[in-house]
């Protein structure tokens, strides 16, 4: 017999009082196919009291965001679910009061569970033989979220999503136990926050931006009232969804309305204009990750997202790394400088257009701190399919920051900086003096048509033929100065003062012949000359480690970091550095790296020799403060390098193809134009700094007289050099000469000479056979030639008396 509504009431009522409504009409209000069969009301009661009330609160995932290093300029989110907290005085009034009127009218009565929500929903449930109103309020429903998201497991979160009484029963007594320990202001602030309102808006923040792109403080009341009534059921009530169109939205906007004029919130007259009102949508797309973000800072994001990934302190592993930054809700202030940025893109823009098929580009870093200011190149960030099958303009490898996939260029002469430091690093001074020959035949194995089986390069210009110094060959960029020094110092010392520096090898190539060169005299010889493929990151690096006197720091993308609790993450956003380069040596790199710019020493040293010229001496004429650099090409132009210098910023830029490294690039000057502009224009807010001069020793060093040892057997010639304070090295190589075979055909430097004490001698032995005679040039002896420079620069010598 089916009882009058009224006495149904009467008698749920009374269980509720009897204590027992936790157990039997929760249940079989949420759940009337449960109905009151098999639960007693002792047994009800019991499970009931016997869960625990203390509710752990987890992190609710919330937007990671990366700006630049003026905290305002965004660069790219980083998002699970699309959710930023907001404090509630942040959220419209009209917004609290329409998600209380659409979801738990006596939210502010009830403390925690309304009995007569559930009275209601039993009778109304119990009338259809359905489940059509759940009754769950406000704090109960941000209790589910809480179990959610704090299950740890697939067995916890079903128990928190599956429609059970057990469920319905947790929530009630966590909820309970909730509005003990929070105020009503909390829970709704903490329900807006984590309630999904459709539209990939997790969150009122989300949501007002998903729906209307506003704050959620400057939404107004026909806006609130139709977020509001996304609540109950987003998908079903969501606008944007072309499939159910904009009637579903305004009927549950109506009803949100209706509520609020019950609940004495607005007047009639207020909600009947909102009624009238259109919905006037202006949805935002929520789209994360680099390639979705910033487009003018693609390739900076690209690398933040890469480091991160390998950083340990985000995560055991890099997927778990990725995961933490999707849901950490971290405010992220990196450090790249927008006007630096945007100044170095300007001038790469200005001269090779995005659809060529070279890349160029500028990568700036800090020294001192290694943070990263700007990368900015001819490519677009993205995953956008490009035109007739290319891999451009469009693409995520990264080019440059490199990778295995993408380990960089060949960075042609910027390299001899590298076997520069490790002379410098042995004593051998500036002012070290090597006649550089048109081409030299090398000790290193290769190929050359004059050398056989020998490595045997040749200057870029004739002109540079001559007695050189470490600095006049530097800043003329003589290949047969820095081959011989690189023999004297050793490439395994040349590769060792590159990775200390900053420089990375990726490509499988370069990591043989590393390897190949820690015991092998004769490999890998045009290393000095920059066949390595190596990054523009790695490069501003390597050379910002010189400008910071010889501290490296390891690249790093961060200003400063806040995880969602507002604690700043200061360990890892501070720089970590190392003094790699002993200070004095990076002195006196940064004073030869003068040379090619059009600077000049600090202590006196020439720059060029008699006839030679510099490779960059616009960048002085550009920049009026103290600068240096270095110029670099590969063998027939596959890249070109300028990465230059002052103490307080450092920039690499390149031009290649990044597809074809045996492609002949457009104009090896694009580099050296496109940095020295961008560098101009980035330091003109930075204060002038100077340069710390090069002590005596590694400038001039001690100077003593090289013995006289041709005609020498090699022992003793090794003896006599030894004991005048020279370290020895013997080429493999044998010439012919007029000496004996086996003995001392000659030595560089050469015999009377003055060279630096504790610098190293190279003993040439005879092969027993006779020279052929050289043609005189120009009507003059060659070795004329030779002794009048030698003479120039040391007219003390005895053979310069005459």
């Amino acid at each position: 017999m089916k009882l009058p509504q009224d006495r149904t009431v009467a008698n749920v009522v009374s269980l509720v009082l009897c204590g027992i409504l936790a157990g039997v009409v929760i249940a079989a209000a949420a759940f009337p196919a449960v109905g009151v069969s098999g639960l007693t009301a002792k047994s009800a009661s019991d499970s009931f009291s016997d869960l625990p009330a203390e509710l752990k609160i987890p992190p609710v995932p919330q937007i990671s965001t990366l700006l630049a290093s003026d905290g305002k300029t965004e660069i790219a989110r980083f998002f699970e679910e699309n959710r930023r907290n907001v404090k509630l005085a942040d959220i419209a009034p009209v917004m609290r009061q329409a998600v209380v009127a659409a979801e738990d009218n006596r939210f502010y009565e009830h403390q925690g569970v309304d009995a007569r929500g559930i009275v209601r929903a039993f009778v109304k449930n119990q009338s259809n033989g359905e489940t059509t109103q759940g009754a769950s309020t406000l704090t109960q429903q941000y209790v589910r979220w809480i179990l959610k998201y704090g299950a740890k497991n697939k067995t916890e979160k079903k128990l928190a999503t599956e429609d059970t009484a057990g469920r319905k029963l947790r929530e009630i007594r966590y909820a309970i136990a909730l509005e003990k320990e929070l105020s009503k202001d909390q829970i709704l602030e903490n329900y807006l926050n984590i309630n999904f309102f459709g539209n990939q808006g997790y969150g009122i923040y989300a949501a007002s931006q998903a729906y209307f792109s506003k704050p959620p403080s400057q939404l107004t009341l026909p806006e609130a009232a139709m977020i509001a009534g996304m609540a109950q059921n987003p998908t079903q009530y969501n606008p944007v969804n072309k499939q159910n169109g904009t009637k579903a939205a305004l009927d549950r906007r109506e009803y949100v309305l209706n509520q609020m004029v019950k609940l004495k919130y607005v007047t009639q007259a207020e909600a009947d204009a909102a009624k009238k009102a259109p919905l006037g949508l202006k949805p935002k797309a929520s789209s994360g990750r680099c390639e979705n973000g910033n487009t003018n800072f693609g390739f900076f994001c690209g690398w933040f997202l890469d480091w991160w990934k390998s950083n340990p302190a985000f995560g055991k592993t890099r997927t778990e790394r990725e995961e933490n930054l999707n849901k950490g809700g971290y405010r992220i202030i990196s450090s790249l400088d927008v006007r630096m940025q945007n100044g170095a893109q300007k001038e790469i823009d200005k001269r090779l257009e995005a659809g060529s098929r070279f890349a160029t580009g500028i990568v700036m870093v800090e020294p001192g701190t290694g943070r990263v200011k700007a990368m900015a190149i001819n490519r677009k960030f993205g995953i956008k399919k490009n035109p007739g099958g290319k891999t451009y303009p469009y693409t995520t490898n990264p080019l440059l920051s490199g990778s295995q996939v993408s380990p960089g260029y060949q960075a042609g002469s910027t390299f001899k900086m590298f076997t520069a430091v490790a002379a410098l690093e042995k004593n051998i001074p500036l002012s070290h003096s090597i006649y550089a020959p048109d081409r030299y035949t090398s000790q290193y194995t290769g190929s050359c048509k004059t050398g056989g089986n020998k490595y045997c390069p040749k200057n870029a210009s004739p002109s540079m033929k001559g007695l050189q110094t470490m600095s006049s060959a530097f800043g003329e960029s003589a290949n047969t100065y820095f081959i011989p020094l690189e023999e004297q110092v050793s490439v395994k010392s040349a590769v060792d003062a590159a990775e200390k520096a900053g420089v990375e090898f990726r490509a499988s190539v370069d990591i043989d012949n590393k390897e190949a060169a820690q015991t092998d005299p004769t490999a890998w010889g045009s290393f000095t000359l920059g066949t390595a493929q190596v990054s523009p990151l790695d490069m501003a690096t390597a050379y910002a480690t010189i400008a910071a006197r010889g501290k490296y720091c390891a690249p790093l993308p961060l200003k400063s970091i806040t995880d969602q609790d507002g604690k700043q993450l200061t360990e890892v956003a501070n720089p970590t550095c190392k003094q790699t380069i002993p200070q004095q040596v990076a002195d006196a790199a940064a004073d030869m790296a003068r040379c090619p710019v059009g600077d000049n020493s600090m202590v006196g040293l020439n720059c060029t020799h008699p006839g030679g010229g510099r490779t960059a001496a616009s960048v002085s004429r550009t920049i009026d403060r103290p600068v240096a650099g270095k110029t670099g090409t590969t063998d027939d132009n596959n890249a070109a390098w300028f990465v230059g210098f002052t103490p307080n910023l450092a920039a690499a830029g390149f031009i290649a193809n990044p597809d074809k490294y045996n492609d002949e690039v457009k104009s090896t000057q694009i580099p050296i134009d496109a940095t020295r502009e961008a560098m101009n224009t980035a330091l003109q807010k930075l204060p002038v700094k100077n340069f710390v001069a090069p002590t005596n020793k590694l400038a001039f060093g001690v100077r003593v007289t090289v013995p006289y040892t041709t005609g020498d057997s090699v022992d003793a010639a090794t003896s006599k050099l030894r004991s005048a304070g020279f370290e020895v090295r013997v080429s493999p190589t044998r010439e012919n000469s007029d000496q004996g075979e086996g003995r001392v055909a000659r030595t560089d430097p050469a015999g009377g000479s003055s060279s630096t004490k504790g610098g190293v001698v190279t003993i040439t032995v005879s092969n027993g056979q006779a020279p052929e005679p050289e043609k005189p040039e120009d009507g003059q002896d060659p070795g004329d030639g030779i002794r009048d420079q030698i003479c120039a620069a040391n007219p003390d010598l005895p053979m310069c008396q005459n």
